[in-house]
């Protein structure tokens, strides 16, 4: 109903409780909610006065469980990459190769992924991961509790091919990564790591380790916009013979689009 002229407007505080007298008082609005720290270019979170602080406690996706790779006709079927005859790189993304049965493209960043991440999940489960010394130290800024982190799993951070040193309450030096992933940023590697190690907490992280080599073979692995030389794309292939399994990358994404020739020469009108 509108109120008469003059009238004083209701107040905004909550109805009494079951017919009781019920004083408003501040303490009964909901506490807002904390800002969400910002990513900086470099890896490390910071909140809107610049502090560092550890990383969101927002896990990663499980990884993608493996599936067989159909084939045309709904049958399970995993092509020999190696006997795959490579035929061009397209839009440096794709490698475009030839098999008795059909055209097949690749996604190159999801292949070479999937080979990275095997090829490290292996060697940390014989800790045997083969670390590339620095030349010189990189001194990174973290937050005080992921220091304090660095000095409590260096073993396992270093079982991974991460050398990390506490040089200071919120300032680690990394001295060496994975030989495996020399061609990603050192930093970014060890941010991938202790970003994992956060979020699963402490004694956790061996369990939760298979997500933080993933994000790592990512980082360290050929990209899409990559050039890759016709012995490259060779190479990459005659890999995937020897992973685990070779039809996703780890995070799920498909490696590989298979045509058959039946359904090519369909398409263009040859049957």
């Amino acid at each position: 109903a509108q109120l008469a002229h003059g009238a004083a407007a209701p107040s905004a505080a909550p109805p009494p409780r079951g017919g009781d007298a019920y004083v408003w008082t501040p303490s009964d609005v909901a506490p807002a909610p904390a800002a969400t720290p910002t990513e900086r270019a470099d890896g490390a979170f910071v909140t809107a006065d610049g502090e560092l602080v550890a990383p969101p406690h927002v896990p990663y996706p499980p990884l993608a469980p493996p599936a067989p790779l159909h084939a045309y006709d709904g049958e399970p079927a995993r092509p020999r990459f190696s006997a795959l005859r490579f035929v061009a790189q397209v839009r440096s993304t794709f490698l475009l190769c030839e098999g008795e049965d059909g055209l097949y493209v690749l996604d190159q960043h999801a292949a070479a992924e999937r080979v990275t991440f095997h090829r490290l999940k292996t060697a940390y489960r014989a800790r045997t991961v083969a670390v590339q010394p620095l030349l010189f130290p990189l001194v990174v800024e973290v937050a005080a509790e992921d220091a304090a982190l660095v000095e409590e799993q260096h073993e396992e951070l270093l079982a991974a091919g991460i050398d990390a040193r506490v040089v200071g309450p919120q300032r680690v030096a990394v001295h060496g990564v994975p030989q495996i992933l020399g061609r990603a940023s050192p930093e970014r590697l060890f941010r991938d790591l202790l970003a994992e190690a956060s979020r699963a907490g402490g004694a956790a992280f061996s369990d939760a380790v298979d997500l933080a080599l993933a994000t790592m073979a990512c980082h360290g692995s050929v990209r899409a916009g990559d050039r890759m030389a016709p012995e490259e794309a060779k190479a990459l292939l005659t890999q995937l013979d020897d992973v685990d399994f070779a039809g996703h990358c780890p995070h799920g994404r498909p490696i590989v689009t298979v045509l058959r020739w039946p359904e090519l020469e369909r398409r263009v009108g040859r049957k």
